[in-house]
């Protein structure tokens, strides 16, 4: 009975030990798909972030009590104001070209794209194009940080081109009215651009005795 038992007695499975590995690459895979779709959520964030800046600084117009209004003076008499939202835009301050020639004796040639900016009775000119920060001063090839516009068939001057390369012409700021003057003295003839021209080389001088000279080629001593 006692040999009956164990030949029928079945054999005892040991468990079997499901694999570590699996497991853990698995839980890795999850880890980093985590990262990820939390990085993906971060910069997408960031990008709407900084995209609504860049369309609010370029859409956004400030009231006057935040940016200067412009006054167009010539002598004590003031000509023109220009309310700040017409004055400002993304680019800076602006005054239109028809009230520069009134306190300057400024005139304009050319078309389509392609003008010349000169002050009347000089040699002073500055060449730019429709739409451009690149201008040409005198021969000198300048880009300001403003571009010329043309707007309703009016070329807009940046201030900051009257600033910098501009004399007679004063721009001064009252930061309690918030107002920018543009302004020049009676008479307009003191107006003149601060790059001339470049002079011409002059020619070299060669006195009188230069111009005699012995042939080297002959050798007979006369």
């Amino acid at each position: 009975m006692a040999e009956q038992a164990v030949k029928t007695a079945k054999p005892v499975k040991k468990p079997t030990k499901k694999p570590i590995k699996k497991k853990r690459e698995s839980g890795m895979f999850t880890q980093a798909l985590a990262y990820f779709i939390v990085f993906l959520a971060f910069y997408i964030v960031i990008t709407l972030f900084v995209g609504g800046l860049i369309i609010y600084s370029f859409n956004d117009t400030a009231k006057n009590t935040e940016i200067y209004s412009i006054g167009i003076v010539y002598g004590e008499k003031t000509l023109h104001k220009i309310d700040a939202q017409d004055a400002n835009n993304e680019y800076g301050l602006y005054i239109p070209f028809s009230y520069l020639t009134e306190i300057g004796s400024f005139g304009i040639a050319g078309s389509g794209d392609d003008v010349t900016l000169f002050i009347i009775g000089t040699d002073n000119r500055i060449e730019c194009k429709k739409n451009s920060s690149l201008i040409v001063i005198n021969d000198n090839p300048i880009r300001i940080s403003a571009p010329i516009l043309y707007q309703n068939d009016e070329y807009m001057i940046p201030v900051v081109l009257l600033e910098n390369y501009i004399n007679g012409i004063d721009v001064t700021y009252d930061d309690e009215k918030m107002v920018c003057s543009v302004a020049s003295d009676i008479g307009k003839t003191n107006v003149a651009l601060k790059l001339l021209l470049p002079d011409e080389m002059e020619k070299s001088y060669f006195p009188d005795s230069y111009k005699y000279y012995t042939d080297v080629s002959d050798t007979s001593g006369n």
